[in-house]
């Protein structure tokens, strides 16, 4: 086991570095609440002057909990990953993991760990409050087992989109300045995730395109499991969605990034 200490060593090392700043990670988790605040008088105003009670499938407090779950998902889920990688690759950062016994995917993997492992920890305190609050005042009912497959979900969703974004910032080998890339794609994916809007308001056509794709699958399928929105039968074939397409992008970001590693030019660094 001694391969795994080098990563464990990173991983504390990081997870030291994330305590010591305390304020900037506050300050990103206060940055969420505003458009989830927007959103909620947004969806409040819809069903006060819609003639029906179920607006897109969803109930007035299905919504209103999507709207909350899916905003603190979408922090849960947040890598961020590419932009360090982008710059490894332009700046020559990769050139010291060329030549050292050790594997940069992994290295990457354990720093994203020490980032995410804090954050886990609070947001889901934050979640559970939020969730108990609405319990209380607003008679808000989640079957307990659904709490333990809704954290499953989520930690199958955060792989997911960790992988998502190690093949993105893999674009860094053909693309000089791929910043304009990351911000794009990162909008595409944060819309078709369902982290904007439930993606029930695209139309059944527009389902039917998501459903093969796996972006549905890191915010509006775990938030959907929570507030009750769809079938236990549904939920365990999501799961095994989630984990067929985290095998299917492990593969695919290994070879998309051997074929990038080849035209890597080991300048800087």
């Amino acid at each position: 086991m001694k391969w795994l200490e080098k990563y464990f060593k990173a991983f504390g090392l990081g997870l030291q570095s994330a305590m010591e700043y305390r304020a900037n990670f506050i300050m990103s988790i206060l940055s969420s609440i505003f458009p989830m605040i927007i959103q909620i008088f947004l969806w409040i105003a819809v069903f006060k002057n819609s003639q029906s009670s179920v607006v897109y499938g969803y109930n007035y407090m299905q919504m209103l909990t999507y709207v909350v779950v899916a905003g603190i998902v979408s922090k849960l889920v947040a890598t961020g990953v590419e932009w360090e990688i982008s710059s490894d690759i332009k700046e020559g950062g990769l050139n010291k993991f060329i030549t050292r016994p050790i594997s940069y995917f992994s290295y990457r993997i354990s720093c994203f760990l020490r980032q995410k492992f804090l954050q886990l920890i609070i947001i889901n305190i934050i979640l559970g409050f939020i969730l108990i609050m609405m319990n209380i005042k607003l008679g808000l009912e989640i079957e307990p087992k659904r709490v333990g497959i809704f954290l499953i979900s989520i930690f199958l969703a955060l792989i997911l989109n960790l992988l998502l974004s190690l093949i993105i910032s893999s674009f860094a080998f053909w693309i000089t300045e791929a910043w304009a890339a990351f911000m794009i794609l990162g909008l595409v994916v944060n819309v078709a995730s369902g982290g904007v809007f439930p993606l029930d308001i695209f139309g059944q056509q527009a389902m039917r395109v998501l459903d093969l794709l796996p972006f549905k699958y890191i915010i509006y399928f775990p938030t959907n499991i929570i507030n009750g929105k769809i079938s236990f039968t549904e939920v365990g074939f999501g799961i095994c969605i989630q984990c067929a397409w985290i095998i299917f992008m492990f593969i695919f970001s290994k070879i998309i990034w051997n074929v990038g590693m080849k035209k890597y030019i080991a300048i800087g660094g």
